[in-house]
């Protein structure tokens, strides 16, 4: 999979290679959030590494969790954890690096709490709105266009 700088998609939309560019293509858009083995940081298959990543945990207490529920409900979280194992694809590129902690938070949400996201979205959209138009109304009102007229004159323009 060739690397689109999944990071840096805001800064350049008019190049042919940005996200603008590829939204019509297959692929997995700006989310690289995906449940995936990690197959690097696993024990065994990195089934438990893989689930400490997607859901933002630490890996020793999804093991400990894996373990205790071996213990207690044997052998059926053998069968899940094979299961897992052969169904859930690895990870195999490189680590997803985020820009910081709020694009990995808005990524994590996103994957496992769609309908959470995009109400934050829409609450965020809808305050820009507003924002927006308070800047419309106070750009259009004659007192901007008088205020604008007296700095024109203080500079001698």
């Amino acid at each position: 999979m060739p690397d689109y700088h999944h990071h840096h998609h805001h800064h350049h939309w008019r190049d042919k290679d940005s996200y603008a560019y590829r939204a019509g293509q297959p692929g997995p858009g700006p989310n690289f959030h995906r449940l995936r083995r990690n197959t690097r940081r696993g024990k065994i298959a990195g089934v438990c590494a893989g689930l400490a990543d997607y859901f933002g945990w630490s890996v020793k207490w999804v093991r400990v969790l894996s373990i205790l529920l071996t213990v207690f409900f044997f052998p059926f979280p053998i069968f899940a954890y094979v299961a897992a194992a052969i169904f859930i694809k690895p990870d195999d590129g490189p680590p997803v690096e985020y820009r910081d902690q709020e694009e990995e938070r808005f990524w994590r949400t996103f994957s496992t709490r769609p309908k959470a996201t995009f109400s934050e979205l829409k609450h965020r959209f809808r305050a820009l709105d507003a924002r927006l138009a308070d800047l419309e109304r106070a750009v259009t009102s004659d007192e901007y266009g008088l205020r604008k007229a007296f700095r024109d004159l203080e500079r001698g323009a």
